[in-house]
C-alpha cells in the first residue's frame, strides 16, 4: 500500500539515481554536451537542497540549518581538504573548490589507488582521461618533451604515511604531486611538494617549480590499448620493492618504488 511517505522515498531514490548516473555517464558524454549536462546536474542539486529545506521546515530553524549545512558542508569539506600522511591514505581525494571546473561533472573522473611498500602505506589520486579516438601520448594532447600533469584536473598526487623512494627520489611522509615529461622511450618523472594548484600545465609557475624535490628518468614501453588512464600497483617478491605502473592508450610506464628508512 502506497502513501505520502512511500512517494517521498521513491522520489528521493529517483533523484539519487539521476545524480549518480549523471556523474557515472559524464566520461562517456561528448565534450560539447558535457557543459549543459553539468548545468542541469547543478540545477538538480539546487532543487534537492530546496526540497530538503521545505520538507524539514516544520522543524526549528536550528534543526533545518544544521541538517542542510551537514548535508552539503561535510562532504564538501572532506573533498576540499588536501589530506596527507596516514589519514590521507584513507580519506577521499581532493576536489579543488577554488577552481570553477570542480563544480561541474568531469569527463576525466577522479580515481585512486592504494598500496603498501615495506611499512609505508600510500594512496595516489589522479584524474583519469579517456582516449576518445584521439592520438594522446605523443600527439597534441600529451606531446613528447613537454610538461604534463600525469592525468587530468588537479595534479596527480601521492599521499604517504612514511618515507618512500619513487624512481630513486626520496619522498614523504606527507603528499607530493607527480608531474612528468613524456618521451618516446623514456619519461622524466617530477616530484613536487606543491599540490594545491590546479593541474593545468600553465599553472606550473616559477613559484611551483621552486617546490620541486627532484627529477628522475624511467622507461616507457608499448602495451595493449587502454581507453582510460590508470595506475596499477605491482608488488615484487621483495616487500621493500614494488612498481607503480601507468597505462594509457598504448603506453606503459613503470615507476620503481622502494621503502626507505626514516632520517635519523
Amino acid at each position: 500500500m502506497s502513501g505520502p511517505g512511500s512517494t517521498i522515498r521513491w522520489r528521493w531514490v529517483a533523484i539519487l539515481i539521476l545524480l549518480g548516473g549523471g556523474a557515472q555517464l559524464a566520461p562517456l558524454v561528448s565534450p560539447g554536451i558535457l557543459f549543459p549536462w553539468s548545468v542541469v546536474w547543478l540545477l538538480l542539486l539546487v532543487a534537492i537542497a530546496g526540497t530538503l529545506v521545505r520538507e524539514i521546515a516544520n522543524r526549528s530553524w536550528l534543526v533545518t540549518t544544521t541538517l542542510v549545512v551537514a548535508a552539503i558542508g561535510i562532504p564538501a569539506a572532506l573533498l576540499g581538504v588536501d589530506w596527507s600522511g596516514r589519514w590521507g591514505t584513507y580519506l577521499p581525494c581532493r576536489r579543488n573548490w577554488e577552481w570553477l571546473p570542480s563544480y561541474f561533472l568531469r569527463a576525466s573522473p577522479t580515481q585512486s589507488l592504494t598500496g603498501e611498500v615495506g611499512q609505508t602505506r600510500f594512496k595516489i589520486c589522479y584524474g583519469s582521461p579517456r582516449v576518445r579516438g584521439r592520438k594522446v601520448i605523443g600527439g597534441p594532447t600529451v606531446p613528447f618533451g613537454h610538461l604534463w600533469r600525469t592525468g587530468a584536473n588537479e595534479p596527480t598526487t601521492i599521499r604517504l604515511a612514511g618515507p618512500l623512494d619513487l624512481a630513486g627520489i626520496r619522498i614523504g611522509p606527507g603528499k607530493v604531486a607527480i608531474y612528468s615529461v613524456p618521451g618516446p622511450e623514456t619519461w622524466e618523472v617530477i616530484a613536487n611538494r606543491s599540490t594545491g594548484q590546479w593541474g593545468l600545465e600553465t599553472e606550473y609557475t616559477a613559484a611551483v617549480a621552486q617546490s620541486e624535490i627532484a627529477r628522475a628518468v624511467v622507461e616507457s614501453r608499448p602495451a595493449e590499448f587502454v581507453e582510460a588512464l590508470s595506475f596499477h600497483f605491482e608488488p615484487e617478491s621483495d616487500p621493500e620493492n614494488a612498481l607503480l605502473v601507468l597505462r594509457w592508450e598504448r603506453t606503459e610506464v613503470r615507476i620503481p618504488l622502494r621503502a626507505s628508512a626514516p632520517h635519523r
